[in-house]
Order: C-alpha cells, then sequence, then structure tokens
C-alpha cells in the first residue's frame, strides 16, 4: 500500500453534474469544480430539459465542459443514469457525481485521490463528507443499513474523526464510483426517477465490494434557506415527490432487506399514522391520501418508472 500523503494513480477521473433550472447554482458547482487542485479530466453536465437558459451559459461561458441535455425530465436517477454511462463509454475510470447545488472545497478531489484505500481491489466508490451551508456535517448522507430492521441510520460524527471510514449507502453527492464498479453491477436505475437511486446502487455495490467516506475530502450542499417558499412549499399538501420517495423506499427494503411480519405491520401502521395526518393537517386531502396509498401500492409490487399521475408541476 502507498504512503496515505503520496497520491496515487487512479487515471482518468470525470465529473458528472445532473441540472435541472438551477442555472446560478449550476455556476457555483461549475467553478468550485474547474478550480479543483486535482484537475478533472472531463465535466459532463446533464440538464433534464432545463428552460431558463442553462444551454446558452454553459454554451457561451464553459466550452470545455461536455453538456447533454435531454429531451424530456427523466428526474435525477435518469439524469445521473445517463451521464455515468456516457463517462463510462468515455473511458473514464473514476467518476465523481453530484448534484448542480454541490460545492466541492477545492482540495476535495485530491484528498479522495490521496486516499490509500483508493487501489484497493475490492473498494469500488470512495465519498466526500458533506457539509451543510452552517459548515456542520450533513450526517444522513453516509449511512449504514439494517437489512433486518429494514432502517438506514446516519454514521456518528465522531467517524469523521478518521482518515476513512466504510459505509453501506451513500447519497449521489460527492460519490467518486470506480469503472470496475460500473463493469460489476451496471449502472444507477433511472425507473426511480428520483429519490433512493442512491441508495439502491450503494447496496448493490455492496453486495460485491466496499465504499468509504474519506472526511478530508469536503464539499457543501444545498441552496440554504432562500429557495422560493422553502419553507412552505409542502406544508399544507403533499406532492409528486412524496409519491417517489414511499414508493422507491419500500421497493429497495423489499428488495435488499429481509421483511418480516413485523416490517409489514409497521408499513400498515404508518400508513394509517399518515393519512390520519392528511386528514387533519392537510389540503387537498384526497389528492395527499392518493399519493399515500398509490406510492405504498406500487412500492410493494415492484412497479417503478416515471408515474405519469406524479410528475413536477
Amino acid at each position: 500500500m502507498k504512503d496515505k500523503d503520496l497520491p496515487q494513480d487512479t487515471g482518468r477521473i470525470c465529473a458528472v453534474v445532473v441540472t435541472y433550472n438551477r442555472k446560478a447554482l449550476l455556476e457555483e458547482c461549475l467553478m468550485a469544480l474547474l478550480n479543483q487542485i486535482r484537475p478533472l479530466d472531463e465535466i459532463i453536465v446533464v440538464d433534464n430539459a432545463s428552460t431558463d437558459g442553462t444551454e446558452d451559459i454553459i454554451k457561451t461561458r464553459y466550452e470545455g465542459v461536455t453538456y447533454v441535455k435531454l429531451a424530456e425530465n427523466i428526474g435525477g436517477a435518469g439524469g445521473f443514469h445517463e451521464g455515468i454511462k456516457l463517462a463510462f463509454e468515455k473511458g473514464h475510470d473514476w467518476i465523481w457525481v453530484m448534484d448542480d447545488d454541490a460545492v466541492p472545497m477545492i482540495t476535495a478531489l485530491d484528498k479522495l485521490t490521496h486516499c490509500p484505500m483508493i487501489i484497493e481491489n475490492k473498494v469500488y466508490a470512495l465519498a466526500s463528507t458533506v457539509l451543510n451551508r452552517d459548515g456542520s456535517i450533513f450526517l444522513m448522507t453516509r449511512r449504514l443499513f439494517d437489512a433486518k430492521r429494514l432502517r438506514e441510520r446516519a454514521i456518528s460524527a465522531d467517524k469523521y474523526e478518521q482518515d476513512y471510514f466504510q459505509m453501506d449507502t451513500a447519497s449521489f453527492v460527492g460519490f467518486l464510483i470506480s469503472r470496475k464498479a460500473i463493469e460489476e453491477v451496471g449502472l444507477p436505475l433511472r425507473d426511480f426517477f428520483i429519490y433512493y437511486d442512491d441508495t439502491e446502487y450503494s447496496l448493490r455495490m455492496r453486495g460485491k465490494g466496499v465504499m468509504f467516506t474519506v472526511p478530508g475530502s469536503k464539499l457543501v450542499h444545498g441552496e440554504g434557506g432562500d429557495g422560493p417558499n422553502k419553507s412552505t412549499r409542502r406544508e399544507w399538501s403533499l406532492d409528486w415527490r412524496t409519491y417517489y420517495s414511499i414508493r422507491n423506499q419500500i421497493y429497495i427494503y423489499k428488495r435488499y432487506g429481509r421483511p418480516g411480519l413485523e416490517f409489514y405491520i409497521r408499513l400498515f401502521i404508518t400508513t394509517l399514522k399518515s393519512i390520519g395526518g392528511v386528514l387533519l393537517f392537510r389540503h387537498s386531502k384526497f389528492q395527499s391520501i392518493k399519493i399515500i396509498l398509490w406510492s405504498t401500492l406500487d412500492g410493494l409490487r415492484g412497479k417503478l418508472g416515471k408515474n405519469t399521475n406524479f410528475l413536477p408541476g
């Protein structure tokens, strides 16, 4: 094993950023990527059919960036599927994925490539530490999976004092995926549309290899509190996001866990509580209950894909 202070021979590294109608955030992300002290060999932006002028900005200000505009919005899951596929086909050895509101520190990629575990044969992915805008660690982005109890829990903050630590699942934010992993387990499932595609892909990789978080590699993620109507947009009624979140989570627990009677009882109780909450506190009661029931049933029967009844408004 090489000394951790020496850069590892990692080959070609490509960043894949998925964006949708957030050109200001995307520019902040791209500037951070272009300023990495370990330069990227390529940056690929996958645009989910934005209508806010993203295409013009990329083509006029970022000529060195590979820009792919999709014909329709296929969600974050579809965007990552297409971006990782393209980077793989172009021969990159590692693919660093993130949302358009991620801002990696200039040393983030360098710290990943200095991690001694990157050259180990069974290491399928490394992950940066995700920070909130206030500098605190966003712990839920790096998790452990309990297959028996069907739960994910955040890895504790004390682990971030180590040089690196193992994890079971990670979000697609600062997630460095090896070419070997893609060869072994394939691409992320585009049919998730949004939510839990990263959890599913992590568990698929975990079945064959291992993944580590590198605390010294850091990026900031999230819009903060200044997004339009951010604090109230989902206060009174459930929306399309809820459908994909519930459906995809149930699908994963059934596929990768060991669901028994306790799981189905807990799911039944949770569903009843959710409906009760809608009846007491939500507007659009019929639509909200429809989302809860439809997502639960689709998750139980493993029906994925883009549901035309629940699309971004």
